[in-house]
């Protein structure tokens, strides 16, 4: 049983490297994931996302994997602007049904430099939970020959399949804000599991979660009336993974300020092709992307990576009346 082999091969090296932390090819609409200095970071008082994406479903270890957040502008304090935040994260992965699931909170106080810079950092705290069910997994000592007997033992013990750790995590951020509300640009720098706490399925080989290293960029530039610039990137580094992400494209305005069309190419190095689209509306954003694999596994893949939803909406502030008539009282 070739396929059940390699996914118990692959939930050995996903437990022996202590978890890896997930990623998403639309990170802009998820950037708390990339720094806590970011939570609050954007025009408006609140903002809510949702992000869907599967992955490698060709392939017998596919990826689902779900991300829920909110925050929101709390409270003006003596020129500064605290934020608060919610963030959810699951993913689950083959027949083992392994899971890596974070839920944590993230503050971020700002200040504004001037009419243009803005300045932020950040901290978060966050449970995350790694599980398995092995269940789900059938092994050769339980193939008689002729047929699998799901009765017969597997010999595999584990001292737990399931465990819960606190993670700490600490940020930067730089955020530039324009007349034109088209032109903007956000920097966020964040560092996550700092207290580095043990993880693992088996007490006489604990390992440490890797701490993370991020670095998040995204920014829009007005061109003319109807053609807006789009510039990002990511790069991130956990133990021995690590992952650079860089793209651009353009923004469509349909009606100005009110509905737009976005079209942008991105590559993740040595890894995929990320074409994507999103529909800017109102204070809604939906986009789709899909990663055209360009990595050895192309092999196994024939290049289908995985498709990306995301949703997002945010409470845009009302802009003011541009003639204001005075009525005098008699």
């Amino acid at each position: 049983m070739p396929s059940r082999f390699f996914t118990l091969l692959l939930c050995g090296a996903a437990v022996a490297a202590g978890a890896q932390d997930l990623h998403f090819s639309q990170f802009y609409h998820n950037p708390m994931h990339g720094s806590p200095a970011l939570t609050g970071a954007f025009a408006g008082d609140f903002r809510a996302m949702g992000l869907y994406r599967s992955q490698w479903a060709s392939v017998p270890v596919s990826y689902t994997t779900v991300a829920l957040g909110a925050d929101k502008k709390m409270l003006e304090l003596d020129g500064n602007t605290v934020a608060a935040g919610l963030l959810v994260q699951h993913d689950k992965a083959g027949d083992a049904g392994l899971t890596w699931t974070q839920m944590g909170l993230s503050g971020s106080v700002s200040r504004a430099l001037n009419a243009r810079h803005t300045i932020s950092v950040g901290i978060g705290a966050t449970l995350a939970q790694r599980r398995f069910d092995i269940s789900g997994l059938k092994f050769r000592r339980q193939w008689t020959g002729d047929v699998y007997d799901a009765s017969l033992p597997n010999n595999e013990t584990f001292d737990q399949s399931s465990g819960m750790v606190p993670t700490l995590s600490a940020g930067l951020g730089w955020r530039l804000t324009m007349p034109d509300p088209r032109t903007e640009a956000s920097v966020g720098i964040g560092a996550f599991h700092l207290n580095q706490p043990t993880v693992g399925f088996r007490e006489d080989t604990p390992e440490s979660l890797p701490m993370r290293f991020s670095v998040l960029a995204n920014s829009t530039v007005r061109l003319n009336q109807n053609l807006d610039l789009v510039v990002f990137g990511e790069a991130w580094q956990m133990g021995t993974a690590q992952e650079t992400l860089l793209g651009g494209g353009a923004r469509m305005w349909l009606a100005p300020n009110e509905r737009a069309l976005r079209f942008t190419l991105a590559t993740r190095l040595g890894d995929a092709l990320i074409p994507a689209v999103q529909y800017e509306f109102g204070d809604w954003t939906v986009g789709l992307s899909y990663d055209w694999n360009t990595s050895d596994f192309e092999t196994a893949t024939n290049g289908r990576g995985g498709m990306e939803i995301a949703v997002v909406y945010r409470a845009l502030p009302v802009p003011p009346p541009k003639t204001f008539k005075s009525c005098p009282i008699f």
